[in-house]
């Protein structure tokens, strides 16, 4: 009896320095030495939860979420209420586009935790990728009561008032963040984006660059600051800030719609229409990039598909769609 003891013991400092590892690993960024890791302390414990859900993070930071997936799953079969586990889930399914999954495993979190403010915030979040702004606002409003001093909130919000087109909105909660703190590198970046949209090119540039002196390399920023060269016309300084934007983050949709503006613009609406329909493709929410497909349709003539084009924006709310096809299509 003592021998078996003493075995079991041993197995369970083999599968906890395993997972240690990791852990370590993990933290390091170095994903793939992590998932070996916890994957050998699994082969030690198959029923070890956490080793589940840690490898799912490590697999989701290195843009495996469909993996990421089934080891939060497992993580959940052995344990139901692994809240963290079902959390992450959340964010696997949000990352591979299926946002209503991603909601109903929040809605089970929210239920352990009704007062947790980050997850009222990420509410709010999943609402606006399916266009609910009206659910998506109250989620924000909810986490500012329960945290209100999380000034991303504030800034989600007024993004929210910025896709409703409600730009005075926008600026009046921005400026409030600002008021109080005037290096917030991503108010000043939507406040930015606010201006591009009321057409004041010169306070959107001047604005930008403020968030980039603070965040130089920040590729939201830069793909931001193209999207303003864009409409100045300033062609090639559009294209350097896109394409640094893409090669500091392959990932970042918003800037492959405005690599498909620059070729829209440069007179090659091929180019323009194929990266529209990559950004379509994509799972993640992605303003205007209808609105755009239809114009470069427009410029090969191709009426109809413009007009279905725009059919689909306004489906998602673009406001822009529906004036192109009131304009053209009716």
């Amino acid at each position: 009896m003592g021998l078996f003891l003493l075995g079991c013991a041993s197995e369970e400092v083999k599968r906890d320095r395993f997972f240690l590892q990791g852990n370590i690993a993990l933290k390091a960024r170095e994903y793939d030495k992590a998932v070996g890791f916890y994957t050998q302390a699994l082969a030690v414990d198959k029923d070890f939860a956490r080793a589940y859900n840690n490898r799912g993070v490590a697999r989701i930071e290195d843009d495996h979420a469909y993996e990421a997936i089934q080891d939060y799953n497992m993580a959940i079969l052995l344990d139901s209420s692994y809240y963290d586990a079902i959390f992450n889930r959340a964010y696997a399914y949000e990352r591979v586009g299926r946002t209503e999954d991603a909601l109903s495993d929040l809605m089970i979190v929210k239920k352990a935790f009704p007062d947790s403010a980050y997850v009222y915030f990420y509410e709010g979040l999943l609402h606006s990728r399916l266009r609910a702004y009206s659910a998506s606002m109250g989620s924000f409003q909810k986490a500012m009561q329960l945290d209100p001093a999380n000034q991303e909130t504030l800034i989600n919000m007024a993004t929210l008032y910025y896709f409703q087109e409600q730009m005075d909105s926008a600026k009046a909660l921005l400026n409030e963040v600002l008021l109080k703190y005037p290096n917030e590198a991503s108010a000043l970046n939507t406040l930015s984006q606010v201006y591009l949209k009321e057409e004041n090119y010169q306070n959107a540039l001047t604005t930008v660059n403020q968030a980039l002196n603070i965040q130089p390399s920040e590729p939201y920023f830069l793909n931001n600051r193209g999207q303003i060269y864009l409409e100045m016309n300033e062609l090639d300084l559009a294209a350097k800030d896109i394409n640094r934007s893409i090669l500091i983050d392959p990932s970042n949709a918003w800037a492959y719609r405005n690599k498909g503006i620059y070729f829209l613009k440069s007179g090659d609406p091929e180019q323009a229409i194929r990266l529209f329909q990559e950004v379509i493709n994509r799972p993640e929410f992605v303003d205007e990039v209808y609105s755009f497909l239809g114009k470069a349709y427009l410029e090969q003539d191709q009426l109809a598909q413009a007009c279905e084009s725009w059919k689909q924006g306004i489906d998602n709310h673009e406001a822009s769609s529906q004036r192109l096809w009131e304009l053209n299509c009716r």
